[in-house]
């Protein structure tokens, strides 16, 4: 299946900050993201309400897992 993945510019705001990682929340009703620091870029200290944008596309599954008939 050959399906051209383009991302999508996403807006949102950061909902929790912690040392390690930063909570956000998308626009649109579009959920929430987890992202570790080191993933994101700032010019300044993270601050919750801080609005960031984020490039989305969707996730192809690669490996499908196979069920057995036995489960069904």
């Amino acid at each position: 299946m050959d399906i051209e993945l383009t991302p999508k510019l996403l807006p949102g705001r950061l909902v929790n900050v912690t040392d390690i990682s930063a909570i956000i929340e998308l626009k649109g009703r579009m959920g929430m993201i987890t992202l570790p620091l080191r993933s994101l870029i700032a010019d300044k200290k993270l601050e919750v309400g801080d609005e960031v944008e984020v490039y989305l596309s969707y996730a192809r599954v690669t490996k499908p897992t196979i069920k057995d008939n036995k489960d069904n």
